[in-house]
C-alpha cells in the first residue's frame, strides 16, 4: 500500500496527472497480484481487462476537465433525496457504499467534485480522495472507478461496479450485480445476488446465501472459492481450468461439453457458470445448521 499512496500523493500534489497515476496504479496492482501461476491467458484474462480499459477510456481526462483539482481540504458532507440510479465516476480513491433504512443519499468526501443532478439521476464526479456513500437499501448504483479499493454492503436493489485496479469487498448484497475489474481480489458474504462477475486477475471469494437468476463468474488468473448452501436449487457449471484443479463437496458430472463439469443441487430456479484460465476452484457446502448460527449471530 505503501507505492499506492505515494502515487496518490503525487496526484495531489499536482506532480503527475491523473492518467499518469491512473496507468502507475494499474501496473502496480499487476505486479503485486499476478503470481507466475495467475498471469491471466490471453483469450480470457486479457479480454477481460482490455474491456475493462476500454469502457474506463477518458475517465481521467473528462473528470479533471469538469472538475476544478483541490489537493486537500476539509471533509465534505453531501445529502440528496433518493434518486431511480447513483452514478459515481472517480478516478482514484477508495469507495464505501452502504444501504440503509434512511431514506437519503449522504456522501463524505474531500478534494473536487461535481454533481449533477436529474428527476431521475443523481451524478457524481471525483479525483481523488476516498468516498463514503450511504444509500437507502433500495438504491440503484452504478460505479466506475480507474483505481482504488471498493466496498459494498446492504444493497437489494442493482449495483454495477466497472474498475480499472482494486479489491472489491461485498456483504449482504441481493438484487443484481454486476461488477468487472481489471485486476483485484473479489470477497463477498451473504450473497444472494445474481451475478455477473468478470475480473482479469486476482482471487474470487464468495460465500452466497443463495443463487439466484443465470449467475456468471469469470476469472482471467487466480483461484475461485465459493461456499454454496447444502439446500440450493441451481444448477452449477464448472469449466475446466487449463492450468489449476477442481475440488467440490457436490457430486460434479460431466457436461456434454467435453470442458465442463455438472452439479444439479435440489430443483433448479437458477443456474451459475463459473470459471478460471489459470488456478484452482473449490466449492464448498455449507450446511443448513450453519445457516441457521449465522441468522443468530445478525440478531
Amino acid at each position: 500500500m505503501e507505492e499506492r499512496e505515494r502515487i496518490l500523493k503525487l496526484l495531489e500534489d499536482g506532480k503527475i496527472t491523473a492518467d499518469g497515476a491512473t496507468k502507475l496504479l494499474n501496473a502496480l496492482g499487476e505486479t503485486y497480484r499476478w503470481g507466475p501461476r495467475h498471469v491471466p491467458g490471453p483469450d480470457l484474462g486479457e479480454r477481460i481487462a482490455r474491456k475493462v480499459e476500454l469502457s474506463l477510456k477518458g475517465l481521467p481526462d473528462m473528470i479533471e476537465s469538469s472538475i476544478w483539482f483541490a489537493g486537500s481540504g476539509e471533509e465534505k458532507e453531501l445529502e440528496f433525496n433518493p434518486k431511480d440510479r447513483l452514478v459515481i465516476k472517480a478516478v482514484s480513491g477508495d469507495v464505501t457504499i452502504k444501504g440503509d433504512d434512511e431514506r437519503k443519499i449522504r456522501i463524505k468526501l474531500r478534494n473536487g467534485h461535481k454533481v449533477a443532478e436529474t428527476e431521475n439521476e443523481l451524478l457524481l464526479k471525483t479525483m481523488s480522495g476516498d468516498i463514503d456513500i450511504e444509500v437507502p437499501k433500495s438504491q440503484k448504483v452504478e460505479l466506475k472507478a480507474a483505481a482504488g479499493d471498493v466496498s459494498a454492503s446492504n444493497l437489494a436493489s442493482e449495483l454495477s461496479i466497472r474498475c480499472g485496479g482494486g479489491d472489491l469487498k461485498l456483504k449482504n448484497i441481493s438484487g443484481r450485480l454486476t461488477a468487472a475489474a481489471g485486476g483485484g481480489d473479489v470477497e463477498g458474504k451473504d450473497i444472494s445476488a445474481e451475478l455477473d462477475i468478470r475480473v482479469g486477475g486476482g482471487d474470487i471469494d464468495l460465500d452466497l446465501s443463495a443463487c439466484r437468476g443465470v449467475g456468471r463468474i469469470e476469472l482471467g488468473g487466480g483461484d475461485i472459492n465459493l461456499t454454496i448452501p447444502e439446500k440450493a436449487n441451481v444448477e452449477l457449471t464448472i469449466h475446466r481450468p487449463k492450468y489449476g484443479d477442481i475440488s467440490s463437496d457436490f457430486d460434479l458430472e460431466p457436461s456434454d461439453e467435453e470442458d465442463e463439469l455438472k452439479a444439479v443441487l435440489g430443483k433448479p430456479e437458477a443456474k451459475l457458470y463459473v470459471k478460471t484460465k489459470h488456478g484452482d476452484i473449490t466449492i464448498r457446502k455449507r450446511s443448513v445448521r450453519s445457516d441457521s448460527e449465522r441468522k443468530r449471530s445478525k440478531k
